[in-house]
């Protein structure tokens, strides 16, 4: 339906909602108005500031935080592809990682830096009477402290890959949710509406303490569900022998395709995924990878190793790939600059329950295309993570 406006000392003028396919730039509407998140459910708190995640890879992960300090990550998609969603993906976790059980100061900090201002003020001022700086502190830090922050993904794409993106999200027991909108151009003024998203299960959640009411007695917890990637207790021991990895005489290649050989067809196209390990610096020989210096060794363990054998540890099945993670000082917490703890505290953080082997080793799963960009992505964000020194 198309509508009329007027700007101040102007004339009416007939403005057409057009295409609502219509893209606009997320990230400038959602920094400039984080107002905007909130149109679309006007009995939650109110968004009032927001900025772009430090060290966002693709510049288009923003952090909002509403007048109660509650902290919110929205996606702002450029074209939703698969390229993009998925290094959308890694930046998100990244980003949650960088902030989980941090002090206020490590919020505060990018908000000064990019709006001129302290965050409370920022939101003190679009807050208005009544709201207490004091409260919305305490709002922040229980937030940091819980983690797992809520995902909005803007957008008006519906597609595959971006039904793809939100399985991977919510497969890690994340809170998403999707919000479109509507564009409205007319004789230089431009107006942008929320929608509430066809897909289903996007609404928005509410928020703390605006939970529907409950009626009757309370029914007792539900048992904790199966998180994709959790090997089960019963599958796992102490690493033998035969983790020891053997090394063939050159490293394989950026992208060159894991053996194939004893490998079923459900695993190829999980390993077409899981190359992308790669990405990580290390060297791969076969199914294992090695941290720098191996070469020097006599003898070396793989730091990550990828296995396909349901006759070997860790026996994965014909249709799943396990992937084992030495998180040891000469593995990967040396090669991070991480301790062991660090490591295991991150990866249990995005969330994704996780056992710890005796020798300090983590098994990670993947049986389904979704779970390896899932697996990798962690690996990503970790790494990233580790570069920044947070």
């Amino acid at each position: 339906m198309s509508f009329c406006v007027r700007v101040a000392d102007g004339r009416w003028t007939v403005v057409d909602p057009g295409n609502t396919k219509e893209r606009v730039d997320g990230v400038k509407l959602v920094t400039e108005a984080p107002e905007f998140l909130g149109l679309a459910s006007p009995t939650r708190p109110m968004p009032r500031a927001a900025v772009v995640a430090p060290h966002s890879t693709s510049g288009r992960v923003v952090i909002v935080v509403d007048e109660r300090g509650r902290i919110r990550f929205v996606a702002c998609p450029e074209k939703a592809g698969d390229a993009e969603l998925g290094g959308l993906m890694a930046d998100l976790l990244a980003a949650s990682g960088r902030l989980w059980r941090q002090p206020y100061e490590a919020l505060a900090g990018p908000f000064e830096k990019q709006l001129g201002v302290t965050l409370a003020d920022r939101v003190g001022e679009r807050a208005g009477k009544g709201w207490s700086a004091e409260t919305f502190k305490a709002g922040v830090k229980r937030s940091l402290q819980e983690g797992r922050f809520p995902v909005t993904v803007l957008t008006n794409d519906d597609g595959k890959p971006l039904q793809d993106m939100l399985g991977y999200l919510r497969n890690m027991n994340l809170d998403v949710s999707v919000l479109g909108y509507r564009c409205a151009r007319g004789e230089g003024i431009e107006a942008v509406v929320p929608v509430s998203s066809t897909l289903p299960g996007t609404g928005l959640e509410p928020a703390d303490g605006e939970a529907a009411p409950q009626t009757g007695k309370a029914e007792p917890p539900a048992a904790p569900r199966a998180v994709p990637g959790q090997v089960a207790h019963s599958e796992q021991h102490t690493p033998t022998v035969e983790f020891k990895a053997r090394r063939t005489a050159r490293p394989s290649g950026p992208g060159e395709p894991f053996p194939g050989d004893g490998v079923s067809p459900e695993q190829q196209k999980i390993l077409a995924v899981l190359v992308k390990l790669d990405e990580l610096g290390l060297f791969r020989h076969g199914f294992e990878y090695y941290v720098p210096g191996y070469e020097k060794r006599e003898s070396a363990e793989g730091t990550i190793v990828v296995s396909v054998d349901e006759n070997r540890w860790p026996f994965p099945r014909p249709d799943e790939v396990i992937v084992v993670v030495n998180t040891g000082m000469e593995h990967l917490a040396g090669y991070l600059r991480l301790s062991s703890e660090e490591i295991e505290d991150f990866l249990a953080s995005l969330p994704r329950v996780q056992r710890k082997e005796h020798r300090g080793a983590l098994l990670l799963k993947a049986s389904t295309i979704n779970e390896a960009e899932q697996l990798v992505n962690e690996l990503r964000a970790l790494k990233e993570v580790a570069g920044t020194g947070v």
